[in-house]
Protein backbone atom coordinates (compact mmCIF):
# COMPACT_ATOMS: atom_id res chain seq x y z
CA UNK A 1 0.00 0.00 0.00
CA UNK A 2 2.76 2.35 0.70
CA UNK A 3 4.43 2.39 -2.83
CA UNK A 4 0.77 2.76 -4.21
CA UNK A 5 0.35 5.97 -1.84
CA UNK A 6 3.51 7.65 -3.18
CA UNK A 7 2.25 6.79 -6.83
CA UNK A 8 -0.73 8.75 -6.29
CA UNK A 9 1.15 12.06 -5.08
CA UNK A 10 1.66 14.81 -7.02
CA UNK A 11 3.61 18.02 -5.66
CA UNK A 12 2.18 21.91 -5.81
CA UNK A 13 3.47 25.11 -4.38
CA UNK A 14 -0.40 26.29 -3.57
CA UNK A 15 -2.55 25.13 -0.17
CA UNK A 16 -5.51 27.64 1.18
CA UNK A 17 -5.35 28.84 4.77
CA UNK A 18 -7.91 26.43 5.84
CA UNK A 19 -5.59 23.03 4.40
CA UNK A 20 -2.54 24.25 5.96
CA UNK A 21 -4.34 24.59 9.03
CA UNK A 22 -5.94 21.51 9.06
CA UNK A 23 -2.77 19.80 8.68
CA UNK A 24 -1.40 21.63 11.84
CA UNK A 25 -4.26 20.71 13.43
CA UNK A 26 -3.22 17.30 12.37
CA UNK A 27 0.16 16.94 13.76
CA UNK A 28 -1.18 18.73 17.27
CA UNK A 29 0.12 22.22 16.06
CA UNK A 30 -1.45 25.44 17.01
CA UNK A 31 -3.55 26.53 14.02
CA UNK A 32 -2.50 30.26 12.74
CA UNK A 33 -5.16 33.57 12.24
CA UNK A 34 -5.96 33.12 8.61
CA UNK A 35 -4.35 36.86 8.04
CA UNK A 36 -1.18 35.80 9.48
CA UNK A 37 -1.24 32.01 7.80
CA UNK A 38 -2.40 33.93 4.35
CA UNK A 39 0.80 36.25 4.96
CA UNK A 40 3.36 33.40 5.74
CA UNK A 41 2.23 31.26 3.16
CA UNK A 42 2.46 34.54 0.35
CA UNK A 43 5.68 35.20 1.94
CA UNK A 44 7.12 31.81 1.28
CA UNK A 45 10.44 31.41 -0.46
CA UNK A 46 9.47 28.15 -1.36
CA UNK A 47 6.43 25.85 -0.91
CA UNK A 48 5.79 22.57 -1.46
CA UNK A 49 2.85 20.41 -0.68
CA UNK A 50 2.21 16.85 -0.88
CA UNK A 51 -1.51 16.13 -2.53
CA UNK A 52 -3.22 12.76 -2.47
CA UNK A 53 -6.31 13.40 -4.97
CA UNK A 54 -7.38 16.99 -3.35
CA UNK A 55 -6.27 16.39 -0.32
CA UNK A 56 -2.91 18.25 1.28
CA UNK A 57 -1.38 15.67 3.29
CA UNK A 58 2.21 17.23 3.62
CA UNK A 59 3.57 20.12 3.49
CA UNK A 60 6.71 22.06 3.55
CA UNK A 61 8.27 25.78 3.39
CA UNK A 62 11.35 27.85 3.39
CA UNK A 63 11.85 31.24 4.59
CA UNK A 64 15.02 33.15 3.59
CA UNK A 65 16.48 36.74 3.87
CA UNK A 66 17.33 36.70 0.20
CA UNK A 67 20.89 36.30 1.01
CA UNK A 68 22.89 33.27 2.97
CA UNK A 69 19.90 32.48 5.34
CA UNK A 70 17.30 29.57 4.86
CA UNK A 71 15.02 28.61 7.31
CA UNK A 72 13.30 25.29 6.88
CA UNK A 73 9.54 25.35 8.86
CA UNK A 74 6.85 23.72 8.67
CA UNK A 75 7.60 20.22 7.64
CA UNK A 76 4.36 18.43 8.15
CA UNK A 77 2.85 15.07 7.02
CA UNK A 78 -0.93 14.35 8.49
CA UNK A 79 -0.16 11.61 10.75
CA UNK A 80 -2.24 9.28 8.88
CA UNK A 81 0.37 8.96 5.88
CA UNK A 82 3.34 8.98 8.03
CA UNK A 83 5.51 5.91 6.83
CA UNK A 84 5.36 6.98 3.26
CA UNK A 85 8.41 8.46 2.52
CA UNK A 86 6.37 11.92 2.16
CA UNK A 87 8.46 13.75 4.33
CA UNK A 88 11.36 12.65 2.54
CA UNK A 89 10.44 13.99 -0.76
CA UNK A 90 9.01 16.85 0.81
CA UNK A 91 12.81 17.86 2.66
CA UNK A 92 14.48 16.24 -0.35
CA UNK A 93 12.75 18.76 -2.77
CA UNK A 94 13.29 21.73 -0.46
CA UNK A 95 16.70 21.19 -0.55
CA UNK A 96 17.22 20.71 -3.59
CA UNK A 97 15.73 24.30 -4.21
CA UNK A 98 18.56 25.71 -2.10
CA UNK A 99 21.10 23.87 -3.39
CA UNK A 100 19.89 25.01 -6.92
CA UNK A 101 19.91 28.77 -5.48
CA UNK A 102 23.38 28.50 -4.31
CA UNK A 103 26.02 29.72 -6.86
CA UNK A 104 29.81 29.00 -6.99
CA UNK A 105 32.08 30.36 -4.44
CA UNK A 106 28.84 30.74 -1.84
CA UNK A 107 28.30 29.24 1.35
CA UNK A 108 24.72 29.26 3.00
CA UNK A 109 23.14 28.50 5.99
CA UNK A 110 19.68 25.90 6.34
CA UNK A 111 18.57 26.15 9.89
CA UNK A 112 15.19 24.80 10.84
CA UNK A 113 13.82 23.86 14.33
CA UNK A 114 12.68 19.76 14.74
CA UNK A 115 9.75 18.85 16.25
CA UNK A 116 10.29 17.01 19.59
CA UNK A 117 12.13 13.71 19.20
CA UNK A 118 12.27 13.98 15.42
CA UNK A 119 16.28 15.10 15.29
CA UNK A 120 16.86 11.65 14.00
CA UNK A 121 15.16 11.95 11.04
CA UNK A 122 16.62 15.58 9.69
CA UNK A 123 20.16 14.05 10.97
CA UNK A 124 19.64 11.60 8.00
CA UNK A 125 20.37 14.58 5.88
CA UNK A 126 23.25 15.95 7.01
CA UNK A 127 21.86 18.49 9.44
CA UNK A 128 23.46 18.81 13.39
CA UNK A 129 21.64 18.66 16.46
CA UNK A 130 21.97 21.52 18.52
CA UNK A 131 24.29 22.07 20.52
CA UNK A 132 26.97 21.13 17.99
CA UNK A 133 30.56 22.51 17.90
CA UNK A 134 30.61 26.01 18.54
CA UNK A 135 26.37 26.31 17.28
CA UNK A 136 24.28 26.62 20.74
CA UNK A 137 20.94 25.35 21.57
CA UNK A 138 18.44 26.23 18.71
CA UNK A 139 15.74 28.04 20.85
CA UNK A 140 12.03 29.67 20.49
CA UNK A 141 9.33 31.45 22.83
CA UNK A 142 5.55 31.91 21.05
CA UNK A 143 3.69 35.22 22.06
CA UNK A 144 0.06 34.94 22.36
CA UNK A 145 -2.88 37.83 23.09
CA UNK A 146 -5.89 36.95 24.15
CA UNK A 147 -9.53 38.19 23.41
CA UNK A 148 -9.05 40.21 26.48
CA UNK A 149 -5.46 41.38 25.61
CA UNK A 150 -3.69 39.77 27.76
CA UNK A 151 -0.02 38.28 26.93
CA UNK A 152 1.78 35.14 27.44
CA UNK A 153 4.42 33.83 26.52
CA UNK A 154 5.42 30.14 26.17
Amino acid sequence: MKGDIQKKITYTDVISVEAYNKLRKSVNWITVAKNRARIALGNSFFLCVAVLGDTPIGMVRIISDGGYSYFITDVIVNPEYQGNHIGTELISKALEFIKKDVLEGETVMISLMSAYQREGFYKKFGFHQRPFGDHGSGMSVWVSRDEEGNVTSY
